[in-house]
């Protein structure tokens, strides 16, 4: 029988510190929040191997007295409340008294402070959550603290943290929102000797919104402001034009009472006010400031404090929408000229030759490009493909007579509905597409670096994040490689010169902006990882799109290349491409038995 036993104090410590710190970046949020707290107006983050060898956090805050410094690395203790009616009252950002010791327990840390009207300031040395030193210094009014070898003492967790550069990048996305949260605070942070990000702290959310994002951006944002005077519910803040969108919701921020939280049914609430405003598998961006009585919330929820419950959800989510509503309702802005690339002309590069041979050719004579490898692909699902049609018949003549599925139709503009012996197939014509492009384009030896590009007449220009920053000089050659020829006119600006042949017709500066951004959020460990999500992304914006109605000959076409494609039944992303129903399951879902000629 297994004996009941109570855990050492070291190991306690270090479990429990697992459920507040998972990586530099939470170690990041409870030091800033405890800034914040302390009043800052400064705050200065400082990283080294993406915090996880050093990462210091310094601010102008009112500091700790040296006497109470040993307390503050003990568990449960706060300054914020004494009881627990306290948190109906709670107007800061921190409560628990965890933050300090759980970092302590699996970190060597090191806490200068001076508070305020103190002649000195105190250092104070932890390892493994016990004191080491503590010593009268000389010290500005404030707080900094060095955490250095996070989870030296746990290798276990140790091995969980990614890469270094997304490491960073975590970080970067933190900061950012807490500079959206709290403009009145300049945020600073650095990586090695480079600066990463900076806000000016002037109180402006649009202008925060536009360090972050780029001026376009702002100047798409929409102004929110209402107030549900019953509960004492007010919301401030902005949300974006319908034209401008992103791929996912990382973009839609809430603050409420000052605190950066997730909440499904806000975002359901912002999202269902667009209405059809918002394009399918598209999402809007915003800065929702929510203010409300203490009393209205429980953030004693979970210990990374994310997550808050409201007593009245259903006010919460009637003011956003309204809100929402109301200035959708009103006199939009559009977006700004020239947004996609111009049909007419474009330049088209052979880049895998020593020397580039440019050569200006419009939309109606690519065909007659003597590449016929790549006008076959541009070509592949144009509506008028007779003639290309009756030449893929007459170069496969001798393979017909193998062809063992048979094409009945197209369901729903969407499904090719295929006879294989005695199975009746669905195929996702998308998927099935995209696969063969995907396979078309890893043949070569080295496909990436052999891919085509189109010079684009007039560049496209895309605004981006400065939490991107980190990660875009190790994307920008493996972007070259692919066909995409990005200059930076600016830290965060790119002018885009040229696109991979295979998107040309069709590609804009959001899809570039979502390529981009699923490079950077996926945190790839290395450069094989990022090429062949390349190659994905240009097999599926080149692929036949769902309920995209095809010709018989087309469907032909389609139907025999994905019969040739290894790996057919699956998309390059894992999604199914084809469902099959046998005669025996359809038999039984008819009643039939026995004689199957009945």
């Amino acid at each position: 029988m297994l004996e009941i036993k109570i855990l050492e104090k070291n190991t306690a410590e270090q479990i429990a510190a697992g459920e507040v710190i998972e990586n530099p970046s939470s170690v990041v949020k409870e030091l800033v929040e405890n800034a914040l707290d302390a009043g800052a107006t400064k705050i200065d983050v400082e990283l080294a191997n993406g915090g996880k060898a050093l990462l210091s956090v310094t601010d102008n805050g009112h500091g700790i007295s040296a006497s109470e410094l040993p307390l503050a690395f003990k568990r449960f203790a706060t300054s914020k409340l004494t009881v627990i009616e306290d948190l109906d009252h709670l107007s800061s950002l921190g409560f628990r008294g965890e933050a300090l010791p759980s970092i302590a327990a699996v970190a060597r840390i090191k806490m200068t402070t001076r508070a305020a009207g103190a002649l000195s300031g105190s250092v104070i040395t932890l390892e493994g959550g016990e004191v080491v030193e503590q010593e009268e210094v000389g010290a500005p009014f404030g707080t900094r603290v060095e955490v250095r070898n996070l989870f030296y003492n746990t290798p276990g967790r140790l091995k969980f943290l990614r890469a270094d550069a997304v490491e960073s990048t975590r970080v970067s996305a933190l900061l950012s929102e807490m500079s959206l949260a709290h403009p009145k605070t300049a945020f600073a942070l650095k990586s090695g000797k480079r600066n990463l990000f900076n806000s000016s702290g002037d109180g402006i959310v649009l202008h925060a919104i536009a360090s972050l994002y780029g001026s376009e951006t702002a100047e798409a944002m929409l102004e929110l402001k209402r107030k549900d005077t019953e509960s004492g519910c007010s919301l401030h803040g902005y949300t974006s034009a319908p034209f401008l969108t992103r791929s996912s919701r990382r973009w839609i921020i809430l603050i409420v009472n000052g605190r950066l939280i997730r909440n499904p049914l806000m975002v359901s609430a912002l999202e269902r006010a667009y209405g059809d405003l918002l394009p399918r598998q598209r999402h809007p961006l915003a800065v929702l400031f929510i203010d409300l009585p203490s009393g209205n919330i429980d953030v004693n929820v979970h210990p990374a404090k994310t997550e808050i419950r409201f007593r009245e959800p259903e006010v919460i989510k009637s003011l956003i929408y309204r809100a929402v509503k109301m200035t959708l309702q009103g006199e939009l802005k559009l977006p700004q000229w020239p947004e996609r690339i111009p049909q007419e002309r474009y330049k088209y590069d052979r880049s895998n030759t020593q020397q580039q041979n440019l050569k200006d050719i419009s939309l109606d004579e690519q065909s007659t490009h003597d590449d016929e490898q790549y006008r076959e692909q541009s070509q592949f699902f144009q509506k008028d493909s007779s003639q290309q049609y009756g030449e893929y018949m007459a170069v496969n003549e001798s393979e017909a007579k193998f062809k063992s599925c048979r094409l009945i139709g197209q369901f729903l503009q969407s499904y090719l509905v295929v006879q294989k012996e005695d199975c009746l197939l669905l195929i996702d014509q998308h998927a099935a597409h995209e696969r063969i492009n995907y396979h078309q384009l890893i043949q070569s030896e080295n496909p990436v670096k052999k891919q085509e590009r189109v010079q684009l007449t007039i560049p496209l220009t895309v605004n981006l994040p400065v939490t991107w920053r980190s990660e875009m000089p190790r994307l920008l050659p493996l972007l070259s490689e692919s066909g995409f020829e990005l200059e930076s006119i600016g830290e965060d600006s790119y002018v885009i010169r040229s696109v991979p042949f295979l998107l040309s017709s069709n590609v804009d500066s959001s899809q570039l902006y979502d390529l981009l951004e699923m490079l950077i959020t996926a945190g790839y460990n290395s450069d094989a990882e990022y090429r062949e999500a390349i190659l994905k992304t240009i097999a599926c914006h080149r692929a036949v799109k769902a309920k995209q109605a095809l010709t018989r000959q087309e469907m032909e076409i389609l139907l025999k290349e994905w019969e040739n494609t290894p790996h057919a039944e699956y998309c390059p992303h894992g999604r199914p491409t084809v469902i099959s129903f046998d005669r025996t399951q359809l038999e039984k879902g008819f009643h039939r038995k026995g004689n199957r000629n009945e």
